[in-house]
């Protein structure tokens, strides 16, 4: 799990120098295991395909391994038509089960949760104008269950039955 948190009242002082959340790489494409480190409710005013809706920033810790530690900034729209998102990110940290509902209030609760993720280097136009590259989540992978042998294998993994050979042990 995750460090403790230490919240703050408003009369408190920032002592930090900044920098702690935004010191990140940009990690290649591929599949990484990702920490919920924070959650911020927001709120989307509508355009494009959607309408106006409540948004959950999830923030997410790329582990990148040698490569360092990406963030990852997710929303998550409380609609209908980004439900299957939401799905997909509760079923990869382990909070929802396949045929159960869940409430939607489950994505507060999160900070701490741990799954894996596929991401892919985004590329867009900073207000500088310059071009700038971020990680973004094309996909949520199924949460591994562990399983009698003691190995943990993902629920949707092709995993290859052994072919039984007459006298082989």
């Amino acid at each position: 799990m995750s460090e403790e948190m230490i919240v703050y009242d408003w009369d408190d002082e920032i002592t930090s120098d900044g920098g702690d959340m935004t010191e990140s790489v940009v990690l290649p494409e591929g599949v990484y295991n990702f920490e919920v480190i924070k959650m911020e409710k927001s709120y989307y005013n509508g355009g494009g395909k959607l309408s106006a809706c409540n948004v959950a920033k999830m923030f997410l810790r790329i582990d990148g391994g040698p490569a360092g530690k990406g963030l990852c900034v997710e929303n998550l729209y409380l609609c209908d038509r980004c439900e299957w998102k939401a799905a997909e990110f509760l079923h990869s940290i382990g909070l929802k089960k396949h045929g159960e509902p869940v409430a939607w209030r489950k994505l507060a609760h999160c900070e701490g949760e741990t799954g894996r993720c596929q991401i892919y280097v985004d590329e867009y136009t900073g207000n500088d104008g310059k071009t700038k590259q971020s990680n973004k989540v094309r996909k949520f992978l199924e949460k591994a269950e562990p399983k009698a042998n003691g190995h943990d294998v993902p629920r949707d993994a092709d995993v290859p039955k052994p072919k039984f050979t007459r006298g082989a042990f």
